[in-house]
């Protein structure tokens, strides 16, 4: 559900950068895949739908991600995820 300001943040295209380690956990059991990006050290998450299934995942496996975000951070409009310690680019989405 989108709050009425993020609706003005996403026609505006306000956005914010999220960046730092996180964990993805990603619940298949819907229609389509969800995944939640629990940034580590942020106490912030987002959920992204139709994710395309990771090698690894889960509370153990960080990633380092950049999450595009509306500036009230309520709604996640797209991702990066990298490699934590390469930090090469092993996926990016909306």
């Amino acid at each position: 559900m989108i709050t009425l300001p993020s609706l003005k943040y996403v026609v505006l295209k306000e956005y914010d950068v999220v960046r730092g380690k996180c964990v993805i956990e990603i619940d298949s059991s819907g229609r389509a895949p969800e995944a939640d990006f629990k940034m580590i050290n942020k106490d912030e998450m987002f959920t992204f739908r139709d994710i395309p299934a990771l090698d690894a995942y889960g509370k153990s496996i960080p990633y380092y991600c950049e999450v595009t975000v509306t500036k009230d951070h309520q709604f996640g409009v797209s991702y990066k995820i990298y490699d934590n310690k390469t930090r090469k680019l092993i996926l990016t989405g909306k």
